[in-house]
């Protein structure tokens, strides 16, 4: 099979989206958002452009020993920490829970890691695989799904080579 080169690059979030265990990390990181926008302080104000809520979001995120350290720019790490959940669909811009968010914190939140689904895979990893699938970007103005390319291709090949 004779593919056409054509550069692309798909990212999810920054690098500090890298992560060990990265699923349990997403979970608590859905969890700690949730609680945030509980406090009364927090309801009905915007995130976007908004860097007192975001320091205030770093601030929690400190407390509750999900980060260390003092940040020197504490809104650009509230933003880095979140960018890859906006990326895959699990909140939204303004960092509130999505649909796929709430049922991905329900899932941990009962520890309830079961199968039901034709793949037989855990739930969580249901829910994950089914965001990867609607990911998307606009690249010379056609819709790229990035990982529905990677299936496409991995169908098509024998093997891959680094």
């Amino acid at each position: 099979m004779n593919i056409p080169y054509k550069s692309f690059c798909w990212s999810l979030g920054t690098t500090s989206f890298r992560t060990k265990n990265f699923n349990k990390t997403i979970e608590e990181q859905l969890s700690l958002l949730n609680e945030f926008w509980i406090l009364r302080e927090n309801q009905n104000i915007n995130w976007s452009g908004n860097n007192e809520l975001q320091a205030r979001y770093y601030d929690f995120m400190r407390q509750k020993g999900f980060v260390e350290g003092n940040a020197k720019n504490k809104p650009k790490d509230a933003r880095e920490k979140t960018s890859g959940l906006v990326d895959i669909g699990l909140i939204d811009e303004n960092r509130k829970l999505s649909d796929a968010g709430k049922a991905l914190l329900h899932i941990s939140s009962e520890n309830d890691f079961s199968s039901d689904n034709q793949f037989q895979i855990a739930k969580d990893s249901f829910i994950y695989l089914k965001q990867l699938l609607k990911t998307s970007y606009t690249v010379e103005g056609q819709t790229v799904r990035p990982f529905l390319v990677l299936l496409y291709l991995l169908s098509k090949v024998d093997y891959l080579t680094l």
